[in-house]
C-alpha cells in the first residue's frame, strides 16, 4: 500500500516538472516571439532583429551571351572581265581546283587557250612599231616645215592609242591564267574543260576560312561593355563538345532596329579550316568594370517600377528608392544612384520593415553564434 502511494506521488511530481517545463518553454518561445516577429516586436517597442552588409566600391564582371553564326573572313568572287580584242570567248583548257579544295594565294584555278590572244598582242606590237615610226616621220618632216603641227598631234594620239590597245591585249593574256587572290577553300566553279564562255561570267567563289569570323548577335543593351579585343568564347552547334576561343575584331556602327542587336564580329583561328562558314552556334564575353557600386539582389525589392533597398542608420531603418544597372555578378547587382559606400543596407529581415523601425543589426547575438567568425584555436 505504503509502495503505491509512493508510486503514484512520483507520478504527480514528474507530470508536474513535464508541465512546468513546457509552460516556462511556452513563456520563453513567446518571449521569443517578440523579438523575431516584427510586429509583435514592434508592438513591445524591440528591435527587429535583421541582417546587415555595408555597401563597397568593387569590380564587377558579367557574362553576356547571344546567338552567332560563322563567316568566311574574306570571299573572293573570280569574274571573267570582257575582252578588249574581237575574240569575244575563251575555251577552258585545265581547271586545277574544284569545290572543296584548299587553295593558297597565287595557285592556278582555271587556264585558258591562250593561242588567240597571243596573235592579238603580236598584232598590236606590230601596230605601236608602225606608230612610232609614222610618229618620229612626221616630228621630222614638222621640223623641215613640210607638214602641219595637226598631223604631228594626230600621229602622237595614233602611237598613244596603240600602245593602249597593246597593253588591253596583255592583259587579256594574262587573263588566259585565272590564279586565287587569297588562301582559303574553293565553293564553287563553274566552268569544265573544252568550255566556251563570254565576258561577265562568274568563274569562281573562294573562301578564306583561317581566321574564321564568327558573327555574334550582342544586345543592345550592352553595348557599354563591349570593345575590340574581348576575348570571346564561342560553342557552335556542330561541335557542341568544344569551347572555341576568339576576340572581338569588328563591331558594327549601326544596332538592327528591328531584333535591337548590334553586330559583332569575333575572329577565331581556324588553321585546319575545322570550323566552315554557316554554323550558328552561342557566343559570350566576360565585361568587368571597376569601381561600381554593388549590393547583394537579395537586398533589393522590387516594386512595380521601382526599386528599393532598406538602409539603417542610427538602429532605425530607412527605405531608400535606387537605380539599378545593368551589371550582375554571382548575386551582385549595380547600384547606379541611391547609395554610396559605406552605408549599411539589410539583407536579411527587410520585406517586413517599415520606415523608422528600431532594428538589431547584432546578428551573431541574435543567433546565438558569437563564436562565428573567430579563429578555432
Amino acid at each position: 500500500m505504503r509502495t503505491e502511494t509512493v508510486r503514484k506521488a512520483c507520478g504527480w511530481l514528474l507530470l508536474a516538472c513535464v508541465v512546468a517545463f513546457v509552460g516556462a518553454w511556452q513563456l520563453r518561445a513567446r518571449d521569443a516571439m517578440k523579438n523575431w516577429d516584427p510586429d509583435l516586436a514592434r508592438k513591445a517597442n524591440r528591435p527587429i532583429p535583421v541582417r546587415t552588409v555595408k555597401v563597397e566600391k568593387r569590380d564587377l564582371e558579367e557574362t553576356i551571351g547571344g546567338t552567332c553564326v560563322t563567316l568566311p573572313a574574306q570571299t573572293a568572287q573570280i569574274m571573267l572581265p570582257t575582252t578588249s580584242s574581237q575574240v569575244a570567248d575563251r575555251e577552258v583548257k585545265f581547271v586545277g581546283r574544284h569545290p572543296g579544295a584548299d587553295v593558297k594565294q597565287g595557285e592556278l584555278l582555271i587556264e585558258f587557250d591562250p593561242t588567240l590572244f597571243a596573235h592579238v598582242v603580236r598584232q598590236r606590237e606590230a601596230m605601236v612599231e608602225k606608230s612610232k615610226v609614222e610618229h618620229e616621220t612626221m616630228v621630222k618632216l614638222f621640223e623641215k616645215h613640210a607638214v602641219a603641227g595637226l598631223e604631228v598631234i594626230t600621229a602622237k594620239v595614233a602611237l598613244e592609242t596603240a600602245e593602249l590597245e597593246l597593253a588591253l591585249a596583255k592583259r587579256d593574256l594574262e587573263l588566259c591564267t585565272v590564279k586565287s587572290p587569297i588562301d582559303g577553300t574553293v565553293e564553287q566553279v563553274n566552268v569544265v574543260p573544252q568550255m566556251r564562255i563570254g565576258g561577265g561570267v562568274m568563274l569562281a567563289v573562294v573562301h578564306q576560312l583561317d581566321p574564321i569570323f564568327v558573327q555574334m548577335d550582342f544586345p543592345m543593351e550592352r553595348i557599354d561593355s563591349l570593345k575590340v579585343g574581348q576575348p570571346v568564347e564561342v560553342v557552335l552547334d556542330a561541335f557542341p563538345q568544344d569551347t572555341f576561343n576568339g576576340k572581338v575584331s569588328q563591331i558594327s556602327p549601326v544596332v538592327s532596329t528591328k531584333t535591337r542587336v548590334l553586330p559583332v564580329i569575333v575572329e577565331v583561328a581556324n588553321p585546319q579550316h575545322r570550323i566552315r562558314a554557316g554554323i550558328s552556334g552561342f557566343s559570350r564575353l566576360k565585361s568587368v568594370k571597376p569601381g561600381m557600386t554593388a549590393v547583394p539582389n537579395v537586398a533589393v525589392i522590387k516594386q512595380q517600377q521601382k526599386a528599393m533597398v532598406v538602409c539603417v542608420e542610427d538602429s532605425r531603418a530607412k527605405i531608400r528608392e535606387v537605380h539599378t544597372g545593368p551589371m550582375t555578378e554571382a548575386g551582385q547587382v549595380q547600384i547606379l544612384d541611391g547609395l554610396k559606400s559605406g552605408d549599411e543596407v539589410v539583407v536579411f529581415g527587410q520585406d517586413a520593415l517599415q520606415e523608422n523601425d528600431f532594428v538589431n543589426v547584432d546578428w551573431h547575438k541574435w543567433t546565438r553564434r558569437q563564436d562565428v567568425g573567430k579563429e578555432t584555436p
